[in-house]
């Protein structure tokens, strides 16, 4: 409940949203629902690091591209061919003959559903916190770690298990750095990204919020002037540092501790498509009332060479 929203306005809104919800109007049951929606897209888009990371993009069915084995939407991303490097030669010298081919890859779509909750009409009649808060907090709490894992899920497939050399880039994309979290090891650890041979920068950190407790233990002359200061008195408040974004998540059981996750621009990154936006379909039948929350997207990393994981120990 908002801290300017008294409870007799929360009851208000409340009894509001019940009738259109018990309504057998089209138009007002539609109303409810469209006041559920939009609050749930909101979140979604607030909370999910997947998101933050490689947004999404809406993509329409003409947009979609056919298949041969598959009936399930499809959309095909172009990539940047590779190209050899030019060479010094003598004069009258042509240049060998190199055939362009475009590499592609393919972004397929899956169905995130949340569960799905019932609740009798006439409990609803007493209740003085906001139900559409609760109703869209718990719709979408699932979807939330759904997608994410699936996100980390890829990106550790990406760059494969630690010490080993990627078979994409021949370097080692997941490393373990020992020393614990240093100047020193925090600095080694931003090369990891760059050693491929896409040289791209980090431009995104991910760790969870036990991991970012350890980085605050840096000393005044580690962090380097009154940062030290202000992270003693304020905790980790900034979103910028050593250059660029960091995301600091609560998902601990996706985010192990003490794991450093670093991302290049999503541009470099692969594609990520919302085919259909979080919908919340709510049901009623006599005096119970059924709802849960669904959408449809579809995200490939297209670049191995964008992801990087660090672990400190």
């Amino acid at each position: 409940m908002s801290a300017c929203q008294t409870q007799d306005e929360t009851r208000a809104l409340n009894e509001a949203l019940f009738e259109k919800l018990a309504s057998t109007d089209p138009l007002l049951v539609k109303e409810a629902v469209d006041a559920v929606n939009d609050f749930t897209r909101s979140k979604m888009r607030e909370d999910g690091f997947a998101r933050a990371i490689m947004p999404f993009m809406p993509i329409s069915n003409d947009e979609l591209d056919r298949q041969v084995q598959t009936d399930k939407p499809v959309k095909i991303v172009d990539k940047e061919p590779d190209s050899p490097a030019a060479i010094t030669v003598g004069f009258a010298t042509l240049p060998d003959a190199i055939y362009i081919r475009g590499p592609r890859y393919p972004v397929t779509f899956a169905r995130i559903l949340s569960p799905k909750f019932t609740k009798d009409t006439d409990e609803l009649r007493t209740w003085i916190m906001d139900i559409r808060q609760v109703l869209s907090d718990n719709a979408i709490k699932d979807m939330l770690a759904e997608e994410d894992g699936k996100f980390i899920s890829a990106c550790n497939t990406a760059i494969g298990a630690a010490g080993t050399t990627n078979v994409t880039s021949g370097v080692i994309q997941h490393q373990n750095i020992a020393g614990g979290w240093t100047r020193d090891t925090l600095w080694d650890g931003t090369t990891v990204l760059p050693s491929t041979p896409s040289n791209l920068e980090v431009q995104t950190s991910l760790v969870n919020n036990l991991t970012i407790k350890q980085i605050n233990k840096l000393t005044r002359q580690e962090f380097g002037g009154d940062f030290a200061q202000e992270v003693m008195k304020n905790g980790w408040t900034s979103t910028e540092f050593m250059g660029h974004r960091w995301i600091i998540t609560i998902k601990k059981g996706i985010i192990a501790n003490n794991a450093w996750y670093m991302f290049a621009e999503p541009k470099f990154l692969g594609k990520a498509y919302e085919l259909e936006p979080t919908t919340m379909y709510i049901k009623r039948e006599a005096f119970m009332l059924e709802f849960f929350s669904y959408e449809t997207i579809g995200s490939t990393i297209g670049n191995t060479n964008a992801v990087a994981r660090v672990n400190i120990s």
